[in-house]
């Protein structure tokens, strides 16, 4: 009786989920026949329930799930459409200078040219608009302008520019932005202040941004910022494009890899306290470090399962972490529907962790003859690992490939996480005195410039990257892609 309750709740969970996240799937897609969708999937399970009476109950649990998933992309949409509608109403805002008023709320960008924040609680005229809401606003620079100031212009509205290979108005709408403007003088009528763990996050950041420029000079800083908490605006457009090419853009982009590296550091320096008390500090620790970074979907999968892991490691006790990775998975899907389709650093990302729970001892044992030394065989099985399923995705979005990624990895992986080690202890330095800051980084400093180095001379190589061009091809080489490797997964059975 035991063995038939595990069996049926583990297929619920996986109706449940795959269930959601089909009904997402397809609805974003047919939203506008959703209706005739839902009336052909109950059909065709009438049909099946004729012939097979015994899967009544499945199948009834799939058409709830499935339903629910279609609800909340529908909602989603809604809420879009509701927005939108205010936009085409009132089409003067895109013909006509308007006066806008909202609180800048995050930076985007920052260059010689202009800086970049969302503006949201956004009145546009005398109309407000409801939720969150929100504008992109480029500014000539970024003097006299903070986080919760609030701003008043005059402008003209803009829609995000299309593109045959880039949906710039969905990638925006991910962050409930409708509209982007250009604001050369605004004038500052005053603040909306946070709240207190809001303001104390980003005090800390700013200082900790403050403390780093004033250790490291010039990109050896900003790329620190990039590793340390995943400030990528501050790099220079020819870094960033290095970084790219070299497929090394993991690196200043908070995700597993960093999660990985302070758990490890946490343990170590908690190691000699109760189970509990470990956890604990952990969940404070990692949930802090998210604030800090900002609560991107990369950087909340990451930590959420860091933290999983964390205490599946602690407990002793085996789960199946497929299983957790798709629970994940499905939770961030029903927070925000659209991520399913749309958003690509959701699809890298934890198409990256399947690569490496499915083919991560493969490769580790394909690369057995080579040395463990610094990471070495490491690096180069988590590359390969999390390459055999983002592939598809990065040549079908980006239209290349990196060649030199897997050497690139080599060189540079392998020093992250004493660079972070060193970063960290120099800042600590620096709230003593300045000088033994600079002193404690020097040897970061060597680091860094390494990195950056290597990067450069990778990123420039003439065949860095590899063109592809797929065309009309794309759905049908992905679907096919995908197909070979699940059944190479089922075939090894590589879970755990």
């Amino acid at each position: 009786m035991t063995k038939n309750l595990r069996l049926h709740d583990q297929t619920l969970f996986f109706l449940g989920t795959t269930g959601v996240v089909s009904g997402i799937f397809l609805t974003n897609i047919f939203r506008e026949n959703a209706l005739f969708l839902f009336l052909f999937i109950s059909i065709l399970s009438i049909q099946v329930l004729f012939f097979f009476r015994s899967f009544f109950l499945p199948i009834l649990a799939l058409i709830f799930f499935f339903s629910l998933g279609g609800y909340l992309s529908l909602e989603r949409f809604h809420t879009i459409n509701t927005i939108t509608q205010i936009f085409e109403k009132e089409t003067t805002y895109f013909t006509e200078e308007v006066q806008i008023t909202g609180t800048l709320t995050e930076k985007i960008s920052e260059n010689n040219k202009s800086t970049r924040y969302i503006l949201r609680e956004v009145t546009l005229g005398t109309e407000k608009l409801p939720g969150k809401a929100g504008i992109l606003v480029s500014f000539p620079d970024s003097r006299y302008k903070n986080i919760d100031d609030i701003v008043s212009f005059t402008g003209k509205l803009l829609l995000p520019s299309q593109s045959k290979d880039f949906d710039y108005r969905t990638y925006l709408l991910l962050d409930d932005v409708y509209a982007t403007v250009f604001a050369t003088f605004p004038d500052k009528i005053g603040t909306n202040p946070s709240d207190a763990l809001s303001v104390f996050v980003l005090r800390t950041r700013d200082k900790l941004l403050s403390i780093m420029e004033s250790i490291y000079p010039g990109e050896s800083a900003k790329l620190l910022e990039g590793i340390l908490i995943g400030e990528r605006a501050n790099l220079s457009t020819e870094t960033k494009t290095s970084f790219n090419n070299s497929g090394l853009t993991h690196i200043i982009a908070v995700s597993g890899f960093n999660i990985t590296i302070i758990l490890i550091f946490l343990s170590f320096l908690f190691r000699s306290f109760p189970i509990i008390l470990r956890l604990m500090l952990a969940i404070i620790c990692i949930g802090f470090f998210t604030l800090l970074v900002g609560p991107q979907i990369s950087v909340l999968r990451a930590s959420v399962f860091g933290l999983i892991a964390y205490t599946i490691l602690l407990s002793g006790k085996k789960i199946r972490s497929f299983s957790i990775l798709l629970a994940v998975a499905t939770g961030f899907v029903m927070i925000d529907p659209l991520i399913l389709n749309y958003d690509v650093s959701f699809h890298l990302s934890f198409l990256a962790v399947f690569g490496l729970l499915f083919f991560g001892d493969l490769f580790t044992r394909f690369f057995a003859f080579l040395p463990k030394w610094f990471g070495l065989r490491e690096s180069l099985a988590m590359c390969f690992a999390a390459m055999v399923f983002t592939l598809p995705v990065l040549m079908a979005n980006f239209g290349q490939v990196s060649v030199v990624s897997p050497l690139a990895n080599i060189a540079v992986v392998p020093l992250i996480p004493l660079v972070m080690l060193g970063g960290f202890l120099s800042m600590i330095g620096a709230l003593f005195s300045s000088t033994l800051g600079v002193w404690l980084g020097f040897p970061t400093w060597f680091g860094l410039h390494y990195i950056l180095q290597a990067v450069a001379w990778f990123g420039s190589l003439p065949f860095a990257t590899l063109p592809v061009e797929l065309g009309e091809y794309v759905g049908v080489f992905e679907i096919a892609y995908f197909l070979v490797v699940g059944f190479l997964v089922v075939y090894m059975r590589e879970e755990e």
